[in-house]
């Protein structure tokens, strides 16, 4: 497993240096909240580009005048960290990287942090099994380990191998109707961003199925 997370993390980090040069910035600032996915690409990217995290004072300052005005508790860290590292991002010439993983980012509805999701073709139990833990999706976060592993090698069946939507998901029972509603509601969110192709499939225009 080590071998292979040495293998992804050079692709990642390949592609956010090419990224950073081609938008001439001059880094990378995360707009993602602290968690084990910022840890992951922490790890991957500090030997290529200069990597940078908002201030957790400022971060504290917005979150304190969004809850203020009203904005949903459940979101009040991660607006604020994505304000303050929009901020940066534009002071210091910086690019905005989200931390949003694979799983994540098929099963949540929620506006995604970035267009450059660098975890974006990692599954959440490749970041469970490199770091110890990982973020999951509301649908998910009730389901054990073999649970969301089931659940996202029938994605895997459905999205990359062209297995029949009716017999791809029959393998995770109950789940099934709650993963699809899931899948589909989030599909406005796959739309034009950059993520490193670690896989022969990978989010794109192709994902929108």
């Amino acid at each position: 497993m080590k071998n292979e997370a040495e293998r992804q993390g050079g692709i990642v980090a390949a592609v956010v240096a090419a990224e950073v040069a081609r938008t001439r910035c001059r880094g990378v600032v995360l707009a993602s909240p602290p968690g084990p996915e910022a840890d992951l690409l922490e790890r991957w990217l500090t030997a290529t580009v200069p990597l940078r995290r908002p201030d957790p004072g400022a971060v504290s300052d917005v979150a304190g005048a969004l809850a203020s005005v009203g904005a949903p508790g459940a979101h009040v860290e991660a607006l604020a960290w994505q304000a303050v590292a929009q901020a940066q991002a534009l002071s210091q010439g910086l690019l905005l990287l989200g931390t949003t993983n694979k799983t994540t980012l098929l099963l949540e509805d929620a506006p995604l942090p970035a267009r450059v999701l660098p975890l974006g073709d990692v599954w959440a139990t490749d970041v469970k099994r490199w770091v110890g833990r990982a973020t999951l999706p509301t649908v998910l976060r009730d389901a054990t380990d073999a649970q969301a592993s089931a659940v996202e090698r029938s994605l895997g069946d459905y999205l990359q191998e062209g297995v029949a939507r009716d017999v791809a998901f029959t393998a995770i029972g109950a789940l099934a109707p709650l993963v699809l509603a899931a899948l589909d509601g989030a599909e406005r969110n796959r739309r034009g961003l950059l993520v490193p192709k670690l896989q022969k499939w990978t989010v794109g225009a192709d994902l929108a199925r």
